[in-house]
């Protein structure tokens, strides 16, 4: 079965790029043949691994990014362009299955006529960037005015044959307007061969220096906690643009000495078996790879209730703590809890290391493949 991969850039460090390359590379491992289709030109390598079987194909579309009346106006004509190109594409490859990751253009190649399957997978909650929206899901006229903010979304999704979300939480914010909806979980990207020994006065964050990740929360609750805890550090990897931003910040509160910002890491396992506590304060999130991947190693987390997904993944005081959404004060005395009892640290740990196999890339990419054959045979 021929499975085409659809993704604006695929060189970044992040999240939606790490998941396509496990997936990738275990349906490839499984007899798949995995073609990548990447949109935008790029001179870097991926930073991820991909299997050498993989087929990569570049597009190479540079799209100018205008504004107003002319960035509609490039939009249809871009937009033109990139289906007759990948159309191209499709008419050589054939493939079975045809997958966007919901980018810009991506999303519009339920309008090919190749004969393949078309699904659309969201990385990221229905409420990206629009926290507020999701509270008005609580009333009707409020749920009127939610479908109205994603209608292009809605208009978009109900066009393939199935629509992918990442959590139940994030299922249920599309309402039953969207037949074709399906939640499959991210895969857990490793499994370690040894757990956090949960002694090292570290708690650590990972993920892309930017403005949904909120690590400037993260830095004033450390300001708290180094109040008590002068011996332990904060450590923080990812690359980003707010990188500058949270270099002075830590500068301005004399915390270079309490914090280090390292670059993103590929060696994930090293960096987490060194920590004891693994932090999140995201303003909103698809599924946390880097949350699950701290509980495999044994990490207990402590999380904002943001969505979407640490309410799922977490049993809250059983494999990690969760607080309420972007209380500082909270997430300050509830990370303090865990630096002060080592004992209810290492229960937690034990417990996020059992309870997360649930993710397993086997249970994970089983629903995969098992939705490809439906499709396949529909």
């Amino acid at each position: 079965m021929k499975i085409a991969y659809c993704i604006g850039n695929i060189h970044n460090s992040g999240g939606i790029e790490r998941v396509i390359s496990i997936k990738a590379n275990y349906l490839v491992d499984k007899g798949y043949e995995v073609h990548i289709v990447v949109i935008y030109p790029s001179s870097q390598k991926p930073f991820f691994n991909f299997d050498s079987r993989i087929k990569f194909h570049y597009l190479n579309l540079d799209f100018e990014k205008d504004r107003g009346l002319k960035k509609h106006i490039n939009f249809k004509k871009n937009k033109k362009i990139f289906l007759q190109t990948i159309g191209n594409l499709f008419q050589e490859v054939k493939p079975d299955i045809a997958i966007s990751t919901f980018c810009k253009y991506s999303k519009y190649i339920f309008e090919l006529n190749d004969g393949s399957k078309k699904i659309i997978e969201r990385h990221f909650a229905k409420y990206k960037r629009a926290q507020y929206y999701s509270k008005l899901d609580n009333y009707f006229l409020g749920r009127i005015i939610t479908y109205l903010y994603r209608k292009t979304d809605y208009d978009i999704g109900k066009n393939f044959d199935r629509f992918i979300v990442l959590t139940n939480e994030d299922r249920e914010s599309w309402g039953n307007n969207l037949p074709n909806l399906e939640v499959i979980e991210n895969p857990l990207t490793i499994l370690p061969k040894n757990h956090a020994s949960l002694e090292n006065k570290i708690v650590i964050s990972l993920g892309r220096l930017n403005q949904q990740k909120q690590f400037d929360h993260l830095i004033e609750i450390w300001n708290t906690i180094v109040q008590k805890h002068p011996d332990w550090k904060l450590l923080l990897y990812g690359n980003g643009e707010k990188k500058r931003e949270l270099e002075e910040m830590i500068d301005r509160l004399n915390l270079n000495s309490n914090i280090e910002l390292h670059p993103a890491t590929s060696d994930i396992s090293s960096v987490l078996l060194n920590s004891s506590i693994y932090a999140m304060t995201s303003k909103y999130e698809g599924f946390p790879l880097t949350l699950i991947e701290s509980m495999v190693h044994g990490v207990p987390p402590v999380s904002y209730t943001c969505k979407c997904g640490p309410k799922e993944i977490i049993h809250d005081e059983v494999d990690g703590l969760l607080v309420p959404f972007n209380d500082k004060e909270i997430f300050a005395q509830k990370l303090s809890y865990l630096i002060e009892n080592e004992t209810i640290r290492k229960q937690m740990g034990k417990a996020a290391s059992e309870n997360i196999l649930r993710y397993s890339q086997d249970i994970i990419m089983q629903k995969w493949m098992n939705l490809f054959q439906r499709l396949v045979e529909s």
